[in-house]
């Protein structure tokens, strides 16, 4: 059963035999519910053509799997099934009825993948490396109908398995090597309304304990075994942030930039002369002949991977065609758009050492003007 990526146009066509054949209708059910049935007229030889991603995406919730309360694995991905059915200028069926079923996501295909992009991948990423910040969890977007296990391993040792089932109305799952939700200890004593004190103790402590041990994920896919390289990062120096997106498998995947980062204020103002001169002539000096209003602020943030496998080359490409890009910075999740338009793909081979910066805009202005 294939998956639809509906960020990538999809389309029913199909013939039937018969002279007397004028129309055909197409009923879509998303999620279990009857979506739309559409009716439109056959050309002179009976062929009828409909293009339904757009129409499936509109019943996709994209949010992030941390702020749902867990529900982002029902609403990211979703089952689907259409029923086309040929008819007569008397409104008799013709013909049987032509059915497919499987599930939608918020994916994409790119042009050399051919018309109708599907995906039976169990593994929902494209990278098989890892970067991982000491003492977080990861987190491993599976399809469930192409998944029977997970497995995370430490220096050939078993740290946990997870055996995965079946999906009939969902089929991404994310399955982490933490055995809570949290994702690393500062977190687990926020979560638990406590206080966190940073200091040399506590450094000293985390460096020398990691939580959540991983070297290396094993995944039983029907493609055969995935065998993922996890690499594990400290960082003394600079913040690491961790980039979390939606990537071409309409999966949610994070990604973690270790190095150097830099946030700047941009403001864009209106003004306008006024008299401020009194009856008599005078006026106040402290008044202001030009004043500003309408002013406004947008932060920025420019970050850097630090070295890097040359996979990332299909991370940042995947980042940079992602719509939706959150940054979490001290345990807090802020949307973010990607203003980076431009992308050179680096190796090994051409340039030693492979890193990456992007620029990133706070996807809110600095004074809350929602109304």
């Amino acid at each position: 059963m294939a998956n639809v990526l509906v960020r990538s146009p999809y389309y029913i066509a199909e013939n039937e035999q018969g002279s007397t054949i004028v129309k055909a209708t197409l009923e879509i059910t998303v999620g279990g519910t009857l979506r739309y049935t559409i009716t439109k007229d056959t050309d002179p030889s009976n062929n009828v053509l409909y293009e339904i991603s757009e129409l499936m995406r509109d019943y996709l919730e994209i949010q992030l799997e941390r702020n749902s309360g867990g529900a982002g694995k029902y609403t990211h991905s979703k089952s689907y099934s259409t029923s086309l059915k040929f008819y007569d200028r008397f409104d008799v069926q013709q013909g049987s009825t032509i059915t497919e079923s499987g599930f939608i996501m918020d994916g994409y295909g790119y042009f050399l993948d051919g018309y109708n992009p599907t995906t039976t991948r169990g593994y929902m990423q494209s990278n098989d490396v890892i970067y991982r910040l000491d003492d977080s969890a990861i987190q491993i977007p599976v399809d469930l109908n192409n998944t029977s296990r997970v497995t995370f391993m430490y220096r050939g040792d078993v740290m946990k398995t997870q055996n995965i089932g079946t999906g009939t109305s969902y089929c991404i799952e994310y399955v982490t090597n933490e055995n809570s939700d949290y994702d690393g200890f500062r977190d687990r004593v926020y979560t638990s309304s406590g206080t966190y004190e940073d200091n040399a103790c506590i450094k000293s402590f985390l460096g020398e304990f990691d939580i959540s041990d991983v070297d290396q994920v094993l995944i039983d896919t029907t493609d055969g075994l995935r065998n993922i390289q996890v690499i594990t990062l400290s960082e003394c120096r600079y913040q690491p942030i961790k980039v979390i997106f939606f990537n071409r498998w309409g999966a949610e995947q994070n990604v973690w930039f270790f190095r150097k980062s830099v946030e700047s204020l941009k403001t864009k103002r209106e003004s306008f002369k006024r008299a401020v001169v009194d009856l008599d002539g005078s006026y106040d000096k402290t008044l202001h002949p030009r004043r500003n209003f309408n002013v406004q602020g947008q932060r920025s943030i420019t970050i850097n991977t630090g070295y890097v496998d040359q996979s990332y080359n299909d991370i940042m490409q995947e980042i940079m065609q992602s719509e939706l890009v959150w940054i979490e910075l001290d345990d807090k999740v802020y949307p973010v758009i990607v203003k980076s338009d431009s992308l050179t793909f680096k190796t090994s081979v051409n340039d030693k050492l492979v890193d990456y910066t992007l620029d990133l805009d706070y996807a809110y202005d600095e004074i809350q003007n929602i109304r």
